[in-house]
């Protein structure tokens, strides 16, 4: 049996490499046009920007606006919402009390959690550790965190879940970089806690790495990042009460920020500001999540952000349109490619179909080894990071087939049902107030 699938490898690789012979260059790259024209570019555009930041020193600015904190030390507002987190509540305040950043108010709400969330909030409360407040009634995580930043006090805010955990100087790296002045909000780099769960939290990790350490970081640097995660980041006080803080619906991080984008604002990435958080472990669990995170895709960028696009409109600008485009293109266009992709080699290419797919594959593998290295090389825990090698050829699979049809699901759930609108993650009363406000 063994020495017969050997002949019949030998035969489909000596086929492959057929093709390869008969092909020019050129053939060869239309054959597999969505690989060469829309993959590879993203990468290597990527690559070089990180490859160009390794090399830069660090700015002027950057060093004096670190001074000035260590020496005014203004008060930072941790926002921490939470609904039913009572096993992690106290280990996520714990890691925030001992943060090296001194000057430092915790604001917890609890809302409207029934799994004993509110006696580990008043006892944390009594011991002075936080601000507790709590909402009888559910409202959604945007209702949490607009009270919390109502009660702030500082002149930043930073934003967490009440289930993630962080290293000592996470607030430090985050503040410095409002160094330049037009940053007004700044993204945490968010690693998977839990990646040795299974083969899903391994994928998950390699995502991370690759699309939060290397992507938001080279999106930063070309001034078109516009998404700072719920899960971690920091914002100015002034300017989350000038656009109004969090609106309802799922995807309330990515709204906040692109109204903080169309305000003029810009976006920063602190690598060094490391949280790290569990991920699904469960196929079922992140299915639903990833299509409750692909929704909101359509849902500000193609619906109620829609004027991003208009360079007629009073907030268009250039930062804003490439942050734009570069989500639509590299994972909306980039999903729809693969169905019309496979339909195309049937209906032109029908008997090198498996040929070519292994050949993608195998190139896909070599790309991602090329961008693991890259990511390796500017990781601030490798020691994570290497124990993941092995699992490439899979993260191919995973994110080139899995992902992509989960996201085209996403697309065209949120496009012809408005699902986001109907999210359980929000309670009825508060997304119906949503479906009232939002562009349609």
């Amino acid at each position: 049996m063994l020495n017969e699938l050997s002949i019949t490898f030998n035969q489909f690789w000596q086929s492959c490499w057929a093709l390869v012979e008969s092909l020019t260059l050129w053939e060869l790259a239309l054959i597999m046009w969505p690989f060469v024209f829309l993959s590879v570019p993203r990468y290597m555009l990527s690559e070089l920007i990180v490859l160009a930041m390794i090399f830069r020193p660090e700015p002027p600015e950057k060093v004096r606006f670190r001074q000035y904190l260590a020496h005014k030390q203004p008060l930072v507002s941790i926002l921490l919402p939470g609904y039913n987190e009572a096993e992690t509540l106290e280990t996520t305040v714990l890691s925030l009390r001992e943060q090296s950043y001194p000057n430092l108010e915790i604001i917890v709400v609890n809302d409207g959690s029934s799994d004993g969330m509110d006696e580990i909030g008043r006892r944390l409360a009594r011991r002075g550790w936080v601000r507790y407040f709590e909402h009888r009634q559910r409202g959604g995580k945007s209702s949490a965190e607009n009270f919390a930043a109502n009660a702030a006090r500082g002149e930043y805010m930073v934003i967490c879940d009440a289930d993630s955990t962080f290293d000592r100087d996470s607030v430090w790296h985050l503040l410095v970089e409002f160094y330049d002045p037009e940053v007004q909000a700044v993204a945490g780099n968010l690693r998977v806690r839990n990646a040795n769960t299974n083969l899903l939290t391994r994928c998950q990790a390699i995502q991370y790495l690759f699309g939060i350490g290397v992507g938001r970081r080279a999106s930063a640097a070309a001034g078109t990042l516009s998404i700072v995660s719920g899960a971690f980041g920091a914002l100015r006080s002034s300017v989350v009460r000038q656009i109004g803080g969090w609106e309802a619906g799922p995807g309330e991080d990515g709204d906040l920020t692109t109204k903080i984008c169309l305000a003029g604002g810009k976006i920063g990435f602190a690598p060094k500001a490391m949280c790290m958080t569990d991920a699904p472990d469960m196929w079922w669990a992140y299915f639903r999540q990833q299509l409750r995170w692909n929704r909101s895709v359509v849902r500000f960028r193609i619906r109620k952000y829609r004027g991003i696009f208009n360079p007629f409109s009073r907030t268009f600008n250039t930062r804003n349109l490439l942050g734009a485009l570069d989500e639509v293109i590299f994972e909306v266009i980039f999903a729809i490619s693969l169905p019309i992709y496979v339909a195309w080699m049937l209906m032109n290419h029908a008997d090198m179909l498996w040929q070519v797919t292994f050949l993608v594959t195998v190139l896909y593998v070599f790309v991602n080894i090329f961008h693991y290295l890259i990511a390796l090389a500017v990781s601030e825990r490798p020691h994570l990071d290497i124990p993941m090698l092995p699992y490439l050829p899979l993260y191919g699979f995973f994110t080139g087939v899995y992902l992509r049809t989960v996201r085209l699901i996403a697309y065209a759930d949120e496009y012809v049902f408005k699902r986001s609108y109907w999210e359980t993650y929000v309670p009825e009363y508060v997304q119906e107030q949503s479906r009232k406000y939002d562009s349609w």
